[in-house]
């Protein structure tokens, strides 16, 4: 990212090596070897590629963002009214010109037309209450998939600016491209017929290494090609044309089961669960010796692809993108750009990012029993303790229901078994991504707590049909504990959540339908609370969730960087 805004520098890199470049071949120029000829079409090739990444570059930089949006900004201005939470999409998708693209690729082009908008969150700059108000237009009538979809789609877009520096597909990218290939192939066969004549008087070692070099060089830009012609921004480019023969041409690579670029993001989160994470690693200890060693080489293996606290990964199914997605809107339902001065409680766009937990909490009239919970000083302690409450309600219910699968657990327990795992796996291998705090020094605690009483929690996780108080059990912590631990106020948390079922009209769903929201608020809490520039880190890996989440928020207006200067 960082050389987006250092195009300059590489600018003046290449005009330097072009100079000594051509000094170099203008000093040899007057020599009788054939070969400088064939230099021309390389020199031609190697100024084509480095000039071509330095206009993406360009592109990417800051400044250039600040510029495109400036024009965007004047499309959107009509739709800063007061009127504008009555009005359809059909009016964005007109002024945007996307009401005469195919009814398959306007996903595409809503994406495209979001990534032009939001690349600039991504260089901290700030955006216009237009651009959110249109695109919160654009959102609203989606559906929880579609707004994902379309969410995965700019990403992949995002990625490809700041890593791949692939850009759009333009007509003179693909004339350059042509140029490019042309002059290596003439150069590999200028150089082919040289060779072949008998009197060039150089050694096989030297002419191996260039036919290696020659044929590498076409091959990587057979490559890139093939990757550009199938990329999203191929797809963006043949329908942007609004022609029948290259609609055609996108219905046909759609319907390729080979060609198809349908699978951007792999729709998954990691799992780790603390608890079960750390009586796994004491379980180490009294296996055999082969199987100790074969467990090291897994362990081993798994560091070095930077996923050794990774338990699973969990698919992010429909439900729970509606869950989150219904979850956003209610938010923004709640913030109203037209209001001037903000109602705090329901207008306040600070206060909507700061809940982390508590507003659902309190809509459940529990914040005397659990707030608490929600509102301690460091983020990460209340994550550590609902996760240890979640995992401890979970199995509560599993003996309950008489062990086995917990076929009869509810389906809000398993997404919020899911985020909670998910949560602590972030805290684990990318606290980067989450508030500052002490969450590992707190994360190290709480496994140290779990070997003290890995007994008594062994037994507990084994969802036996042998019944546990929970009075005891959190007796029986704070006694093993001289200090008050998160494992005691996690279990503390789980017995007031198990307590409330039975009581007025609580059951077993209600509860867990909270705990998801509960979860699903802290979800957006940190992800409203995580650098764009650290959202981007996680590109490279294909996005997490929280990133996911982080530009949807963004899209709707729940964001610091779409605050409004005043309507």
């Amino acid at each position: 990212m960082e050389d987006n805004e250092l195009w300059l520098r590489h600018l003046l890199v290449l005009g330097s090596q072009v100079a000594v470049a051509f000094y170099a071949f203008a000093r040899s120029w007057w020599g009788k070897d054939p070969l400088l000829f064939i230099a021309i079409p390389i020199f031609v090739a190697g100024i084509i590629k480095y000039g071509e990444r330095n206009w993406v570059l360009r592109s990417a930089s800051s400044k250039q963002c600040r510029n495109e949006m400036n024009e965007l900004s004047r499309k959107f201005e009509e739709f800063s009214n007061p009127d504008v939470f009555e009005m359809t999409d059909e009016p964005v998708v007109g002024e945007v010109g996307l009401s005469d693209i195919i009814p398959q690729a306007k996903f595409l082009h809503g994406a495209d037309l979001c990534f032009q908008m939001f690349r600039v969150l991504f260089a901290d700059l700030v955006l216009g209450d237009s651009i959110h108000l249109a695109t919160h237009i654009f959102q609203r009538e989606k559906t929880a998939m579609e707004a994902f979809k379309l969410i995965e789609v700019e990403m992949g877009f995002m990625y490809d600016v700041l890593y791949t520096k692939l850009a759009k597909v333009r007509s003179s990218r693909v004339i350059f491209r042509a140029i490019t290939f042309l002059c290596l192939v003439s150069a590999l066969l200028a150089f082919s017929l040289r060779m072949s004549e008998n009197n060039h008087g150089y050694l096989t070692a030297e002419i191996t290494i260039s036919y290696l070099l020659l044929y590498g060089a076409i091959a990587i830009e057979i490559y890139s090609v093939v990757l550009l012609l199938f990329s999203d921004w191929a797809m963006l480019w043949l329908t942007g044309q609004r022609k029948p023969l290259f609609n055609s041409v996108y219905r046909t690579i759609c319907s390729s089961r080979f060609l198809n670029n349908d699978k951007r993001w792999e729709s998954r989160m990691a799992q780790h669960n603390l608890i079960r994470f750390q009586l796994s690693k004491r379980k180490l200890k009294s296996i055999s010796l082969k199987k100790l060693l074969d467990k090291l080489k897994s362990i081993s293996l798994k560091k070095l692809l930077g996923k050794s606290n990774i338990q699973s990964l969990e698919d992010v199914g429909d439900d729970l993108k509606d869950l989150i997605f219904e979850h956003l809107l209610d938010k923004r339902g709640r913030y109203k750009l037209m209001t001037r001065s903000p109602d705090p409680g329901s207008n306040d766009l600070h206060a909507i990012l700061s809940e982390r937990g508590d507003q659902v909490i309190g809509r459940e009239k529990c914040l005397g029993n659990f707030g608490w919970s929600v509102k301690l000083p460091d983020f990460n302690d209340s994550l550590l303790t609902w996760h240890i409450a979640t995992d401890i309600c979970y199995h509560d219910d599993v003996r309950k229901n008489g062990g086995g699968d917990a076929i009869n657990i509810p389906p809000n327990c398993k997404m919020s078994i899911e985020l909670s795992n998910y949560m602590v796996y972030l805290l684990v291998d990318y606290p980067f991504l989450l508030p500052r705090g002490i969450g590992n020094e707190r994360y190290i605690q709480t496994c140290s707590a779990v070997d003290d009483d890995a007994t008594l929690l062994e037994r507990i996780i084994s969802d036996q049909h042998s019944s546990w108080d929970f009075g005891r059990t959190i007796s029986k912590l704070q006694k093993s504990r001289r200090k008050v631990s998160v494992l005691c106020a996690g279990f503390k948390l789980a017995k007031s959540l198990q307590t409330l079922v039975g009581r007025d009209d609580w059951e077993n769903e209600r509860k867990w339908k909270m705990i998801s929201q509960v979860w699903v608020e802290m979800l957006t809490y940190a992800a409203s609370h995580c650098g764009w520039k650290e959202h981007a880190r996680t590109l490279t890996r294909g996005g997490e969730l929280l990133t996911h989440v982080c530009l949807l928020m963004a899209h709707l207006g729940l964001s610091e960087q779409c605050l409004t200067t005043g309507l």
